[in-house]
């Protein structure tokens, strides 16, 4: 008995002792004192959170509104306050309580054995498909620059995906609570773009089993498992209802519920009333598109160079043995200056990239050999499934479908990044590997049926690497806008062309591409040297051109190794541990060697002085700080900022700038029409930015400058214009005195008096500021319109006037208004959200009952073992 117990177990062990030795191997570095990963997504977040920290280390309590980025926004987007300790507990269960980045590679492992075990697959096979899963490019990519929720989401995906195949298979207890478990520890990570691609995955599988039973006649059983599949979700996501339901409520505020479009444009996006579309722009939400080309990177990393973490040029170059022949650089400085173009050597149809998905050469083919071998429900839907992902994230460069689905797919047009829908094929083509291997070694089939399919294997995949070297002798490796360069070309030629006046029309009618800003660039540096920089150009595309052909290579060799293995396997030349040591040998080496051009020694700094250069204070926030005034707000525009794509500011300082890809959509329509390029000073007087961070002339350092113009908390206006919808309301701040005009949508009209008249003798001031309760007193001989330098959300804050709610308006297109009534009164405003109080009184029952659901299966599970042992 005990000997059968160790049997059981002992692969598990040996698999928790593989995941944990690899995750160490490949973080080696993070085991040196004082050494932490470089995770600059990370640092930003800390800056974005500091006035949350600052809050809870005073109060003890963290704050439903942040204070210091965009003038003010719900903390939704960085993070709810969660007050259950479920899910905290058992992540820390499932990564075995690992610092990062040792718990995110760890977490991905187990959870992608989970699956594998639910799969019923051989335990050892199912570590060879873990390392698989958990070592794409993609995991060291988004670890390195900090997308800890992201990659968090992605790791507990398979988990889920198996205990929803359980159920499916008729393990009704375990399967259900599997689950509902793993819906918890998947939305709880809040990162709704993975989670929504996970819900496409379960989608696809969903439907496959649902033909399946339909063709089987099996209906019982379908509605059985439909309806415990989806109360097991419903329970599972409202574990975490305090996320869910202030993130729904404040999605219809950001600006992924919609954003302004002054100049109405169809292919932004639909565009309904008030000039707003019915989410994010088609411009901004496909940026980040794949190419179609460049989704070649799933078998070669470097077909469109290896992005901004991977790329290397050196001194073995097309360029820098160019500058050594042609410019007569030093061999040394060639090679430096070859060094600092490589970001240029991307050349794919994203602005940048940190670097590509590549899944595996190996693994790629085990996905070809799993078309062509696996039998039964899972292949069909791996395949349409990971082909869906492919479409969806060519983005902009499948309009055919993507428009279609921006306008008509629910929730699709929140979501930006559609390039991130690969983590659909990362997740799938291993699960069909793994299920390759698994018949493969379990087949009853004669040794001549299993050759002849692996030939056919062979054959597709040499068909591939064929089309791929035909592309690479057929590809330009160009990424220039033609019509821009030839423009640029005719100015450059023209020596009484002005060339400021010029480029800024170049600008507003070409787009440039990355070859472009590169020629531009080494146009002005060689003084107008047109050949020296075209050739310089010329040589990067060989080194893209090299780049491309050396990892066609390099995945033939890897495939040809796996080919060889499972070859000999076939034929009975090798045992089946031979076979998984040496396809998880060659699948781990050709990950690993890839995965180190993305987290490797140079990613690790010393942990202090990381942190103490990004955060240390510069003379200007010193100076900014001896102000004791408890709301003022700083415009950081010092040279080399952009001040709406960081939150260092926001570490020390309340912000009217900061960074979010999801700011309440009408600061970033303020933003986009008012703040950027040059800033309305009116606007920045109204959102009482009393300092601005400017780059001193002379030494290049940040000095802070008081603005005398800032109006401060609150103040009285005269007089109050009235427009019609957004567009107007816009409009109007091009041309007013915030000081004393306030611009109000006709929609409030009934809550100001038509005629009021203003008292100059009249005052507001602030006597209270917390993040979520902000107080004033008035005085006034008759009422009078308020523009308070508060922003305006109105699903939460509230108005009060001596205890009493009231209404209050929004004014100059993002702040609060409110009219005040005769005599002395105190105002308070509170931010008391609905939603959030919804969600922690639903959250607080269902972490009770995924408790006892959770105790219950295990039970379930128990009993027999213990019969059967008794019986024995």
């Amino acid at each position: 008995m005990q000997s059968t117990w160790l049997k059981k177990v002992l692969p598990h062990v040996i698999a928790i002792i593989t995941f944990l030795l690899i995750a160490v191997l490949f973080c080696k570095p993070a085991l040196e004192s004082g050494k932490v990963l470089r995770q600059d997504d990370m640092l930003g977040f800390k800056g974005a959170v500091q006035n949350i920290t600052d809050h809870y280390n005073k109060t003890g309590t963290a704050p439903l509104w942040l204070s210091s980025m965009f003038g003010g926004m719900p903390s939704y987007t960085l993070g709810v306050p969660n007050p259950f300790l479920l899910s905290l507990t058992l992540h820390k269960v499932f990564t075995l309580g690992l610092p990062e980045p040792f718990a995110s590679f760890f977490l991905a492992c187990i959870c992608f054995y989970i699956m594998c075990l639910c799969l019923r697959t051989n335990p050892y096979i199912g570590i060879v498909g873990s390392l698989a899963f958990a070592y794409c490019t993609y995991t060291p990519i988004i670890v390195a620059t900090g997308h800890l929720t992201k990659m968090w989401a992605l790791a507990y995906a398979p988990a889920l995906l198996g205990g929803l195949i359980l159920l499916y298979e008729r393990k009704y207890v375990l399967g259900f609570a599997l689950t509902a478990l793993f819906t918890t520890m998947e939305i709880g990570q809040n990162h709704q773009q993975i989670s929504y691609y996970v819900a496409i995955v379960l989608g696809f599988l969903t439907l496959a089993y649902v033909i399946k039973w339909v063709k089987e006649k099996e209906f019982v059983h379908a509605a059985k498992a439909l309806s415990l599949a989806l109360l097991a979700g419903i329970i599972g996501v409202l574990t975490f209802s305090v996320n869910l339901f202030t993130t729904f409520d404040y999605t219809k505020y950001s600006k992924r519920g919609g954003q302004l479009i002054l100049n109405e444009d169809k292919d932004k996006g639909t565009v309904q009333k008030d000039s707003k579309t019915s989410g994010l722009t088609r411009d901004y939400a496909f940026q980040w598109s794949y190419g179609k080309g460049e989704t070649l990177t799933l078998l070669y990393p470097g077909v469109m160079g290896y992005g901004a973490l991977g790329a290397q040029l050196d001194e073995n170059s097309h360029v820098a043995k160019f500058l050594e022949n042609k410019a007569q650089q030093p061999s040394e400085q060639a090679g430096q200056i070859a060094q600092s173009m490589s970001g240029a050597l991307y050349w794919g149809d994203q602005p940048f990239t940190m670097g590509p998905v590549y899944l595996g050469a190996v693994v790629c083919f085990l996905f070809i050999f799993g078309l062509v071998y696996v039998k039964g429900v899972h292949k069909w839907w791996i395949l349409a499934a990971s082909v869906f992902a492919i479409l969806i994230s060519w983005g902009g460069n499948f309009p055919s479908l993507n428009y279609f689905l921006f306008d008509h797919l629910p929730l699709y047009n929140k979501f930006r990044a559609p390039a991130m829908a690969l983590v659909i094929p990362q997740l799938l083509f291993p699960i069909l590997g793994v299920l390759a291997i698994q018949q493969l070694i379990s087949s009853t089939q004669t040794e001549e049926e299993k050759w002849k399919q692996f030939k056919t294997t062979v054959i597709a995949t040499a068909a591939v690497f064929l089309i791929s070297a035909m592309a690479y002798f057929q590809m330009d490796y160009r990424n220039e806008n033609p019509q821009r360069m030839a423009a640029f070309n005719e100015i450059a030629s023209n020596p009484n062309a002005d060339f400021n006046k010029e480029m800024q029309g170049l600008n507003a009618k070409f787009p440039a591409k990355s070859d472009n800003q590169m020629y531009e660039s080494l146009f002005f540096q060689t003084k107008g040297n047109k050949e020296l920089a075209q050739g310089i150009i010329g040589a990067l595309r060989e080194d893209r051109a090299s780049i491309f052909g050396k990892d066609i290579v390099r995945s033939l060799i890897y495939v040809g190794l796996a080919v060889l293995v499972m070859g000999l396997f076939i034929r009975k030349r090798i045992g089946m541990p031979v076979l998984l040591g040496g396809v998880g040998l060659l699948l781990l080496i050709d990950l690993f060697t890839m995965d180190k051009r993305f987290m490797n020694d140079d990613s690790f700094v010393d942990s202090d002085q990381y942190q103490n250069q990004a955060f240390a204070k510069s003379d200007a926030d010193i100076e900014i700080l001896k102000d004791t005034d408890p709301d003022y707000r700083v415009f950081n525009v010092a040279a080399g900022k952009d001040p709406f794509q960081e939150s260092a500011t926001s570490y020390w300082h309340k912000s009217i700038g900061g960074y979010s890809p999801a700011k309440i959509g009408i600061y970033d329509d303020l933003i986009t029409y008012q703040l950027s390029g040059t800033p309305n000073e009116q606007v920045v007087n109204m959102l009482n930015t009393k300092y601005l961070i400017q780059s001193n002339p002379q030494t290049g350092k940040p000095i802070a400058i008081q603005n005398p113009n800032a109006l401060g908390h609150a103040w009285i206006v005269k007089n109050v214009k009235f427009v019609n919808g957004a567009a107007e309301e816009m409009k109007a701040l091009y041309h007013f005195n915030a000081k004393d005009t306030a611009v109000v949508d006709e929609s409030f009209k009934q809550q100001i008096p038509q005629n009021f008249t203003y008292d100059s003798t009249a005052t507001i001031k602030l006597t209270n500021f917390d993040n979520d309760d902000v107080k004033y007193e008035s005085n006034a001989s008759s009422p009078q319109a308020v523009v308070l330098s508060e922003i305006y959300y109105p699903a939460g804050w509230n108005a009060y006037v001596d205890g009493k709610k009231v209404d209050y308006f929004k004014a100059n297109y993002v702040l609060r208004g409110i009219v005040i009534p005769q005599g002395k009164h105190n105002i308070e405003f509170k931010f008391e959200p609905v939603s959030y109080q919804m969600g922690f009184s639903i959250a607080r029952w269902t972490n009770i009952l995924m408790i006892l659901i959770l105790l219950g299966a295990a039970v379930y599970e128990f009993k027999p073992k213990k019969k059967e042992e008794k019986a024995s």
